[in-house]
């Protein structure tokens, strides 16, 4: 449908885009992963033909349309129903224009405009738009949204624009539908219609997202955007990150191969030329010029040393230990706010070195409870008492905590750092840069102040982390080198996020805020939610038509566990030169992902 061939991007003197091809065809689902700052958005803005300033060529015919969500559109003052159907109201509007032209033209501007009434109308009557405001309304009824149709799109929360963004696109019907970062602000139950609505849109789909779950769910290909440069792997991502990982097992094996192969020709040399040196024989000068000949030539074939592809940055918490039984107690708590109840009497017990999410919609006050048990703790409030060995490192989700016309360096000194030197040795392993201590942290992007809220909690020791939405702007290896480190941690988690596959790898007890009532549930994310609505996390709750005793379910929960521990083993056996036992463990994991993807197509 549209080909990439050789585009080069460059801002300035840096280059993003370093000669990318990429093709799409009928019905794929194309998952697009890559750092931040990697060129992603650059690309698909390139695709949907909103950067025209590049080098290299674009194939398509004028017949496919393409339709894209961007991560952040401005909101306009309209309502959400007129925001849906904009486009076609923009096409009423020329219609009625070039009507209005027609009418007083005549030869050929009557002509010309005859024939641009004639191909909008086609284009129009091809996307059903004089049924586009009834069409919209059906939509919003089907997803439970039909009473904010003639609400001010302002007024809304960030999820249900997305939505409102996703339906727009739906209506209009596009060949390739471009959608970047379209999870952003959703709950677990927006994701699950999310997956649901790529899966099964009526073409094909390009999806920017750092949602591993969604992009296991709903991609049939990844293309991994490295160093300007494009890699397509057939699959979803967990299909990617085994053919990483198995790559790089045996790009490594190759690699040392080679490296030994020239210490053994380098010892044959240096052996030569010592005998050459002793024996007055011209045969030797020519065997030691062939040698060294030989020895040249294969280190200009040797293979380089492939990229580690388990994470981006690794880092640890070193933790004050505490004698404290309970971290956490909350005890007959009652907040709200702006006149709205949100909890009372809410009563709940966190242990020392357990790992706590606390789920819910969107709204149903994850933050302000957490909030509000900070604030009371601080207080001396009983209602909400924290240990007091514990020494808690809060991540709050937009960096509250932070002052914003504070350095960086201020922030670290005023968690313990004594020195520059000392606070840019924590920060590095958090990718930052030495030049970062001088910048206020009101300057920092999003996924900055998350890692900087992170490294912190290093400093100061922290025991008890408190993590609101910890991976919100991060990219896919930032979020597993955290989620490795948390694993490790030997303190206390209470954490909320969207992230599932975060969820499971971190969590072991689950807190469900839902109506005002606290619930806990043993076990992670995955199981809670089975425990709670008989399904897997990616149906939305009210499609769900499976029998009780059907245990297909609760077999894809116990593999996406075994697979999680074959991987996390596979990556620790090649991180530490184990090869022979990471590739024995790449041919367990590529098993493992063939049964989940059997298990999910009964159960589809």
């Amino acid at each position: 449908m549209i080909e990439l061939l050789g585009v080069t991007k460059n801002y300035g003197s840096d280059t993003i885009l370093s000669g990318v091809s990429l093709r799409i065809n009928k019905d794929e689902r194309i998952g697009i992963v890559g750092k931040n700052g990697a060129g992603k958005t650059t690309l698909i803005r390139i695709l949907a033909g909103e950067d025209e300033d590049f080098s290299g060529t674009i194939k398509k015919t004028d017949q496919e349309t393409i339709g894209y969500v961007r991560q952040h559109f401005p909101v306009a003052d309209e309502t959400a129903l007129d925001f849906m159907i904009k486009p076609f109201l923009c096409t009423r509007e020329e219609l009625a224009r070039l009507e209005e032209t027609m009418a007083c033209a005549s030869g050929k501007e009557l002509e010309r405009a005859l024939a641009a009434w004639g191909e909008l109308r086609s284009q129009y009557d091809s996307v059903s738009g004089e049924d586009a405001e009834g069409r919209a309304i059906a939509f919003l009824e089907g997803i439970d949204l039909d009473y904010c149709a003639y609400t001010p799109l302002a007024s809304l929360s960030g999820g249900e624009r997305n939505i409102l963004a996703l339906g727009r696109a739906l209506l209009y019907r596009p060949d390739v539908l471009i959608l970047d970062e379209p999870g952003n602000h959703l709950d677990i139950q927006g994701l699950a219609w999310l997956e649901n609505f790529i899966r099964e849109y009526p073409g094909a789909v390009v999806v920017i997202s750092h949602n591993r779950y969604l992009l296991d769910r709903v991609a049939t290909k990844i293309v991994a955007l490295e160093e300007g440069l494009t890699t397509s792997y057939a699959g979803n991502y967990s299909a990617y990150r085994i053919e990483r990982l198995r790559n790089a097992v045996s790009g490594e094996r190759a690699f040392r191969a080679d490296e030994k192969k020239i210490a053994q020709l380098e010892e044959t040399v240096k052996k030569f030329a010592e005998i050459a040196r002793r024996v007055a024989d011209p045969a030797w000068g020519r065997r030691l010029r062939a040698r060294r000949t030989h020895l040249e030539k294969t280190k200009e074939s040797a293979r380089e040393k492939p990229v580690n592809p388990v994470s981006s940055f690794s880092v640890s918490f070193t933790t004050e230990p505490s004698k404290a039984d309970i971290a956490l107690k909350v005890t007959n708590l009652s907040c709200g706010f702006e006149g709205r109840q949100l909890f009372t009497d809410a009563a709940f017990t966190i242990r020392t070195g357990e790992r706590v999410a606390l789920v819910g919609e969107n709204g149903s006050g994850k933050s302000t409870l957490i909030k509000d048990i900070l604030r009371r703790s601080a207080e001396g409030d009983r209602s909400a008492y924290i240990g007091p060995s514990m020494v808690v490192g809060y991540c709050s989700q937009h960096g509250e905590g932070l002052h914003p016309e504070a350095t960086v360096f201020d922030e670290c000194a005023r968690m313990g750092s004594r020195t520059e030197d000392e606070a840019g040795k924590t920060l590095s392993r958090f990718l930052f840069t030495r030049d970062v201590l001088s910048r206020t942290t009101g300057t920092l992007s999003g996924g900055e102040r998350n890692r900087l809220q992170l490294a912190l909690a290093v400093i100061a020791r922290a025991n008890f982390l408190i993590l609101d939405e910890p991976t919100n702007h991060l990219d896919i290896p930032s979020c597993e080198a955290i989620e490795d480190a948390l694993i490790d941690f030997s303190g206390t988690i209470l954490v909320v996020s969207h992230d599932r596959y975060f969820l499971d790898r971190v969590a072991s007890r689950v807190i469900e805020i839902d109506k005002g009532c606290l619930t806990s549930w043993d076990g992670n994310f995955s199981e809670f939610w089975f425990s709670r609505y008989g399904t897997t996390p990616d149906r939305p709750i009210h499609t769900t038509t499976r029998k009780p005793e059907s245990n297909i379910e609760q077999r894809i929960i116990s593999m996406e566990r075994e697979r999680k521990t074959i991987e996390a083993d596979m990556e620790r056996a090649f991180t530490h030169g184990k090869l022979d036992e990471a590739r024995s463990l790449g041919g367990k994991l590529a098993r493992a992902s063939r049964e989940i993807d059997r298990l999910y197509s009964l159960w589809n």
